[in-house]
């Protein structure tokens, strides 16, 4: 073999991401995902916006420049400063003043091959059939519209989405080879990554202990500043993504948990609002959440008084007192986010499709999961455990043959996932579907770590098997 097509077959896998991702982002008919009224947070700094009308519903590609769309929303993210840049790029390419959201799925795309084109030297060991067989289930899962519709929006997801895969992936380099390079850019994206959204803030409490015990292993030489250093960075960025939201924000969560997914199933509404610390004047609000018409935040004096009242603390530990609310709260939630795509449009009216239809082009898994975990909610849990433990078990187990930070880094992986998966059952009732994103894009890691461990074994029985025979013979 030449050496050109040596190194054609090296960057093979990003050349593949490369066309899965144009073909949906740039090709008619586009994909992309609606509006559900949370662009605005990012893209009104820029004084950003489009007509209403199609949220939910439809895609639009095009908004436009007006000073009667800045908004200031308290809401800050990195998804802020990743719209930064393909902003300014319209401005020097737009004849007409417009913006197009495809810039966004231009930027946003780039950082994912980003990701895939780091992560290729990682996987060269796995050699012959093997090799195959892992990047065409990377390709598989995650080329899949469920996360490649996310590109073409605005949502702080999509850039929680891309500085986690760039962290997982320059965390296995540093851990591999020890490079200076890998370990500095580790650090800046996972700072990116925690402060990308304040529900993903908290996964800070998992990767800063990861930097304080095993920082040194992921720096040359003397690693113990790096490890200071990054553990206090790293804490730092999780302790300010969490405060980046308006005062209220965490107090809409708890109202909605409270009474849109708890009080409508209790038998008894007058005990469990003494238990949240609210009394029976609040029972009216049975049935809404925050963002409804009948909800009590349309007053401005409200959320003041019930954040007064009761708060995260007093929910979680209703939760632990409450084992009955607690199931059925965590199945239901489940059983919507195994939907795995929220039910929103992916095209623009231009397509001529019905408003809310989704593209299953390119959604072979997204589709086979939503048909298992699907209104499942036991099921996706118990799916979910296992992925879990399969992926922690062979880690633990082959720890004296995986560096210690890498056997770490997977039990991480594993906590942050079941962390999201708590977030986005029991911190707020709407848009479930969307809040499981994150939770999600972490099982196919697992099931991913799960692959390479068993590809990764019948590599090293293969090698060990040459060896014999050539010391036989």
């Amino acid at each position: 073999m030449t050496l050109d097509k040596i190194r054609i077959l090296k960057h093979a896998p990003c050349l593949v991401f490369a066309a899965i991702l144009g073909v949906q982002l740039f090709v008619p008919p586009t994909i992309g995902l609606a509006n559900n009224g949370d662009f605005p947070k990012v893209m009104g700094l820029f004084d950003l916006g489009a007509p209403r009308g199609d949220e939910y519903g439809y895609v639009d590609w095009i908004y436009r420049f007006d000073p009667i769309y800045h908004w200031e929303a308290g809401f800050y993210s990195s998804e802020t400063l990743v719209a930064a840049a393909p902003i300014s790029l319209s401005h020097a390419f737009s004849k007409d003043g417009s913006f197009d959201l495809r810039w966004m799925g231009l930027v946003h795309g780039l950082l994912f091959l980003l990701a895939v084109y780091l992560m290729e030297g990682l996987l060269t060991p796995v050699e012959g059939w093997r090799w195959y067989v892992l990047w065409a289930v990377i390709a598989i899962g995650f080329g899949d519209v469920m996360y490649t519709s996310y590109f073409n929006s605005f949502y702080m997801d999509a850039a929680t989405y891309v500085f986690l895969m760039l962290s997982v992936v320059l965390f296995l380099r540093a851990a591999t080879w020890r490079r200076k390079s890998d370990a500095i850019w580790l650090v800046i994206c996972v700072a990116l990554l925690l402060l990308s959204k304040s529900q993903h803030a908290i996964l800070g409490l998992w990767i800063a202990p990861l930097f304080a015990f095993f920082g040194r292993s992921l720096w040359p030489g003397n690693g113990r500043l790096f490890s200071i250093a990054s553990t206090t960075l790293v804490a730092a960025a999780a302790l300010v993504g969490l405060e980046l939201v308006p005062f209220d924000y965490a107090a809409h969560g708890y109202y909605s948990v409270i009474f849109w997914q708890v009080l409508p199933h209790s038998a008894n509404v007058k005990a469990d609002l003494e238990a949240l610390g609210l009394d029976e004047s609040y029972a009216r609000f049975v049935g809404t959440h925050a963002y409804s018409a009948g909800s009590g935040f349309r007053d401005p004096e409200f959320a003041a008084a019930f954040m007064q009242r009761t708060s995260f603390a007093r929910l979680g530990w209703y939760f632990l007192t409450h084992p009955k609310d607690t199931d059925l709260a965590l199945d239901s939630a489940l059983g919507e986010g195994g939907r795995q795509r929220p039910p929103m449009g992916n095209f623009d009216r231009g397509a001529g499709s019905p408003p809310f239809t989704e593209s299953h082009s390119f959604a072979l898994w997204s589709d086979a999961k939503r048909a298992l975990f699907h209104e499942h909610g036991i099921r996706y849990g118990i799916g979910y455990a296992l992925v879990t433990g399969l992926a922690c078990a062979p880690a633990i187990a082959r720890r004296k043959t995986l560096s210690s930070a890498l056997v770490a880094g997977v039990l991480a992986i594993a906590g942050m996932g079941v962390t999201e998966v708590l977030i986005a059952s029991l911190a707020d009732a709407v848009d479930v579907t969307r809040h499981y994103f994150i939770a999600a894009t972490i099982l196919d890691m697992e099931l991913l770590i799960v692959l390479w461990m068993v590809l990764s074994g019948l590599n090293d029985r293969f090698h060990a098997k040459s060896t014999e025979q050539q010391e036989l013979r």
